[in-house]
């Protein structure tokens, strides 16, 4: 017997059944009515037919009209509020598998082997109700990106009760709806100037999409281009060329180790500037293409870094010349940059020793193992006691298996010694673990932690688990979406494509034309640029970045970092639509790859049009209106190390600017925070000397970021002269004076005898200066052999943002290192030996009078500076007190300069572009060029 569940009620196919009020014949007929009910039955099924039919012709009908209603508007509160697309929601089954532990006291307790026991910190905000809650507690369950609440998922992202059509519900704000709404005025923004009529609506079918006649960027490459980045063919070339010589003896697909000879590094070898000149200006000849090489030579005798130029690249290999910049083990073997060979090693190193006691790390840090959960972070190299040392640092990871984060900082912490060719004989050694130690090994650190002398941390079970929750910074789902974010937000477009063209590595707009490109240590550069066929700056060229950390703790405190070393050009694939925004162009790079022996191609710099929606100039009378709104192009280049993420943009401006920038994101590099220590305030804990509280269990340690920048200023031409204007306070005869010294009389028509004014100093000789606010100065770069109309030395000023200033010593132990942060502006003599503002590598002997590659401070030796060709080391940055809104992600933080025009031109440069101008009587002069509505054509990646 089939037993079926109807209503709640076991029901049985049996004919003898009695259920309630049914028929007996409800499941079978009586052979004697057999005709009768065939006949009745198809009278009552036609009937039924029909009646169907016309409800549902009645029932679609009603639904159209509905449908019609709310799609043009009618319910404006609805519609308002759509997004143009569902998004994917997680529900409340999904939230309870990855809600945060609230079983117990996320805060980790410190705890002594002794009976007495160590107060546990305050408890942060880490425990979360099982569902979300809004900002009065009210449990609502998961908002999605419309504001709607959905129950669990099923598989298909649908909840339990699925009856909207997620495809059509919510129209997209296209210009039709908002043209078929009734309030069309109140809707489009207003094109009303002051000086004409009322707006009113264009009638709808003037209002029509049409194709863009669109614009391709880019032009075809018929010059060999000097400074574009070496491209993944030359690399080969250069390896192909090593090889043959036998400075290199490892293959492509063999594995590298540290007696062998390989290339760490490999970038453009800048050319001559006389022979580059030559080449640009007069059509000389070509210069050739070069590329510097930095080579691992682990297979000599005395081993050693060497760098090497090999070229000219446009040849055979056999015809390559090599040639060695450095001296004979001017970079002994311990010396050397790390590289991703070295790193790779130092980190398993240390995570062998440390999965020794991993049984501690289980107890201590809620690990599973070292190489599951932990992550280790070196700092160096450094040389300690005549080694190749580094200190570091271990983590619980918190972004998954491949990503450091430097967030989630352990209270453990040593050396490692890797020096020499053998990682067999490295060790790890002056191990802390609280603050407490240093312990010789791990074996010895295990010992006293099974003792009853060692004070102890214990993360309580479910941390790691919660650390990678909080870590991945995302829409926290705990609180309600803020109005209308679920929108679509601004957005620009190019309605006609980019007004820029692209030549290679070569951009020109509005005048303006560069060369932009990248190398692997030092990163972005412009080259060549010139405003209205005048060349303003030969380079503009970060050359590293220096960062100073404080901390209490004994693996944190005086971290430095030079990203040189690591690698400021290693980046990565721009994010789309986040880094430069969906219309950009791209560029490519290379980056060399030591483990595969050649280089991979990047789509790293990004070219676009910025419309700044303000006005670059303005002014609106009682009869005229002028105006030009402030557009400009930027060449962006994206990068990341380690923790940080950066962002440096060259802008060109249509007025002669250029505004360089760079902008630092990502994760803080925090320290452990330890509630005992003596540096807590016991007045206020989340405070200590050296940063405040910002988490469970981590300081954001007090730190500074110095960007360092080259800059050779051609201003029309190499000869010029660098130019203090102070502003200055004092009487009228001590304004009189600076023009005049002899043969001085008191002029009386002034009203006061009290004033400002400036006076011009010429420096002669190589001279470093800071920012000094209590005493303004313009920082000016002129050529006293071009003058404008006016008689006056055409020029540039250098204006710096406002800057951090470095505070440290001769005495710490670092200042040799970051010495380029000790000034904001180093003027110096352009030499082709004194290319970067420091060495990526630390010499092998400090006190060699005539190194191969010096620092900046050492090349400010007197020498004038008088019209001639001069470069700007420009040092520029913020200091960084990390607070809670930088956790777990630091927002954009900028710092830059600007070059300003300055006595250049005749006149405001911009008056050779359309412009907004309306004069006496409404005259119309000018105006902006205006599109008509048309398609958007959106430009896809350029090589």
């Amino acid at each position: 017997m089939t037993i079926l569940k109807q209503y709640g009620m076991d029901q049985t196919s049996s004919n003898n059944h009695q259920s309630g009020n049914m028929a007996s014949d409800f499941y079978s007929f009586s052979p004697e009515n057999t005709t009768k009910k065939k006949t009745k039955a198809v009278r009552i099924t036609i009937c039924a037919q029909v009646t169907g039919v016309a409800l549902f012709c009645l029932g679609l009908v009603v639904g159209l009209l509905i449908g019609i209603y709310g799609f043009n508007g009618v319910n404006k509160n609805e519609s308002s509020d759509s997004s143009p697309t569902q998004s994917k929601v997680v529900g409340q089954n999904e939230n309870r598998q990855t809600k945060p532990v609230d079983t117990h006291d996320h805060t980790h307790s410190h705890v002594s082997r002794k009976p007495q026991t160590v107060s546990p910190p305050t408890l942060g905000s880490h425990g979360h109700s099982p569902s979300p809650v809004d900002s009065h507690g009210h449990d609502h369950g998961s908002l999605d990106s419309h504001g709607h609440r959905h129950g669990p998922l099923d598989s298909h992202g649908h909840g339990p009760v699925d009856t909207h059509d997620h495809g059509h519900h919510h129209p997209h704000p296209s210009s039709d709806n908002i043209l078929d709404s009734p309030n069309v005025e109140a809707t489009l923004p207003s094109t009303d100037t002051g000086l004409g009529k009322e707006p009113v609506s264009a009638p709808e079918d003037e209002l029509h999409c049409t194709p863009c006649k669109w614009t391709h960027p880019v032009d075809e490459v018929t010059k060999p281009e000097l400074f574009s980045p070496i491209n993944s063919t030359e690399m080969v070339k250069a390896r192909d060329a090593l090889y043959r010589a036998g400075i290199i003896t490892v293959k492509p697909g063999q594995e590298l180790a540290f007696n062998e000879s390989y290339v760490q590094s490999m970038y453009l070898f800048p050319p001559e500037k006389v022979k580059a000149l030559a080449y640009l200006d007069h059509d000389g000849p070509f210069p050739g293409r070069y590329v510097t090489a930095m080579v691992v030579e682990g297979a000599k005798k005395e081993p050693q870094l060497m760098k090497y130029k090999i070229g000219p690249l446009e040849g055979d290999v056999e015809n390559m010349m090599i040639s060695p910049l450095l001296k004979p083990n001017e970079v002994p073997f311990s010396n050397r940059p790390y590289d991703t060979v070295e790193t790779r090693e130092v980190i398993l190193t240390v995570m062998s020793e440390l999965y020794r006691i991993n049984s501690m790390m289980e107890e201590c840090f809620d690990s599973r193992t070292p190489y599951k959960d932990m992550s280790v972070m070196p700092n160096g190299p450094f040389m300690h006691n005549n080694e190749r040392t580094s200190r570091w640092t271990a983590g619980l990871r918190g972004l998954g298996d491949k990503d450091f984060d430097f967030l989630n900082v352990l209270p453990l912490n040593g050396l490692i010694y890797h020096g020499g060719q053998d990682p067999s004989k490295w060790r790890v050694y002056d191990i802390f673990y609280l603050n407490q130690g240093p312990f010789d090994s791990v074996n010895e650190l295990y010992e006293a932690y099974n003792s009853s002398q060692l004070v102890v941390v214990h993360y309580p079970e479910g941390t790691r688990e919660w650390i990678k929750r909080n870590t991945f910074p995302k829409r926290d789902l705990y609180q309600p979406i803020r109005p209308h974010s679920g929108r679509l937000g601004a957005n620009t477009v190019e309605p006609t494509g980019p007004r820029y063209r692209l030549k290679g590595h070569t951009i020109s707009w509005l005048g303006w034309e560069f060369s932009v490109t990248t190398s692997q240590h030092r990163g972005p550069a412009v080259f060549n640029v010139k405003f209205k066929g005048e060349r303003v700056v030969y380079e503009n060229a970060l050359n590293d970045i220096g960062l100073l950390y404080s901390a209490d703790g004994s693996g944190q405190d005086s971290i430095f970092y030079t990203d040189s070393t690591f690698g400021l050009g290693e980046s990565k694939t721009a994010i789309s639509d986040i880094d430069c925004p969906a219309h950009a162009s791209y560029i490519k790079s290379v980056m060399w790859s030591p483990t595969a022996m050649r280089g991979s191609e990047l789509l790293t710099i990004c070219i676009f049009e910025v419309d700044a929606q303000e006005p670059l100039y303005r002014h609106k009378g009682d009869d005229i209106e002028v105006g030009m709104r402030n557009r400009y192009l930027v060449a962006r280049y994206p990068t990341q190390l380690g923790n940080y993420d950066y962002l440096i943009d060259f802008q060109f401006h249509m007025d002669g600017k250029i505004v360089t920038t760079a902008t630092a994101t990502g994760f803080i590099q925090a320290s452990y925070y330890y509630i005992n220590s003596q540096f807590v305030n016991p007045n206020n804990p989340g405070q200590t000397p050296f940063g405040y509280k910002v988490s469970n269990d981590i300081i954001g340690p007090i730190h500074d970021h110095t960007f360092a920048f080259k800059v050779d200023l051609d201003v029309v031409s190499e000869e010029n002269d660098f130019q203090l204007i102070h502003w200055k306070y004092g009487n009228i005869m001590d304004a009189l004076k600076t023009v005049k010294k002899e043969n001085i009389t008191f002029p009386g028509y002034f009203f006061h005898n009290q004033t400002r004014y400036v006076e011009w100093e010429h420096v002669k000789n190589e001279r470093a200066l800071n920012i000094d606010s209590k005493n303004p100065k313009f920082w000016t770069f002129v050529n006293n052999n071009k003058l404008n109309s006016w008689g006056v030395s055409r020029g540039y000023r250098l204006v710096p943002m406002h800057s951090g200033t470095q505070n440290i010593q001769d005495d710490h132990p670092e200042a040799q290192h970051l010495s380029f942060t000790q000034h904001h502006l180093t003027v110096t003599k352009r030499k082709e030996n004194e290319q970067y503002v420091k060495p990526i590598y630390s010499p092998g002997n400090t006190k060699d009078p005539e190194p191969s590659r010096k620092y900046v401070e050492s090349m400010v030796d007197g020498e004038s500076i008088e019209n001639t060709d001069i470069v700007a080391w420009v040092a520029l940055g913020f200091l960084h007190i990390p607070t809670a809104e930088d956790v777990p992600m630091t927002t954009k933080v900028t710092s830059g300069f600007t070059l300003k025009p300055f006595n250049f031109f005749d006149k405001t440069a911009v008056f050779d572009i359309p412009s907004h101008a309306v004069g006496v009587n409404k005259t119309k002069y000018d105006e902006e060029p205006a599109e008509l509505p048309c398609q958007f054509i959106p430009f896809s990646v350029q090589g």
